[in-house]
């Protein structure tokens, strides 16, 4: 009788579910986002400080970092592209020190004038593999905007393109070495002008 009462019990408590945890509220907080110069020798240069509210939803940070990416990098002058970033979601990851973000994003080009301009040739492939990641992904600060993210093209797997390796997930790791680097010479070039 008593070994019937305890196989109940186990039986019961292991179809409850698991106490409900209030999720935790998406808010990026202060952060020191930035937005960079393509430069045909290093990829990315210039520096600058991009605003984002402390209140901002990654999502909504991911938006407008999409949309100065568009207006600074894929149009020039009056020229503008039919270019957009669609942001599909942002995965977060809780571990024991802090929670880790994916985002699913997606560019959409009907006209394809990314892949017949922006994408063409290995510095300008490369120069703009970088421009993305680093807006999106903003490596440098700690912990980073994203910890990773998976860029679509026009709502399917980025194609394989030469020199550009957008396919499946990219991680801070890979562009942090490219961005240290633009951050440094921007420091050494304001020490040098100020002596």
């Amino acid at each position: 009788m008593l070994g019937g009462l305890i196989w109940a019990g186990i039986l019961l408590s292991g179809c409850s579910e698991p106490p409900q945890t209030p999720p935790s509220v998406d808010r990026i907080g202060p952060i020191a986002a930035s937005v960079f110069q393509p430069n045909a020798q290093h990829y990315l240069a210039d520096p600058r400080p991009f605003a984002l509210a402390a209140d901002m939803s990654t999502a909504e940070a991911l938006e407008s970092l999409g949309t100065h990416l568009i207006r600074s990098y894929f149009s020039s002058g009056n020229k503008k592209t039919a270019i957009s970033f669609e942001i599909m979601a942002v995965h977060r990851f809780p571990v024991p020190h802090r929670e880790y973000r994916l985002a699913v994003v997606n560019m959409i080009d009907p006209l394809e004038e990314a892949q017949q301009g922006f994408f063409q040739g290995s510095a300008g492939g490369q120069t703009t593999f970088y421009m993305i990641a680093a807006t999106f992904l903003q490596p440098h600060i700690d912990p980073p905007l994203l910890d990773a993210m998976i860029l679509l093209y026009n709502g399917n797997e980025f194609p394989e393109i030469d020199h550009v390796n957008f396919r499946g997930i990219v991680t801070t790791a890979t562009i942090k070495p490219v961005v240290s680097s633009a951050i440094h010479r921007q420091k050494r070039s304001g020490s040098a002008s100020a002596n």
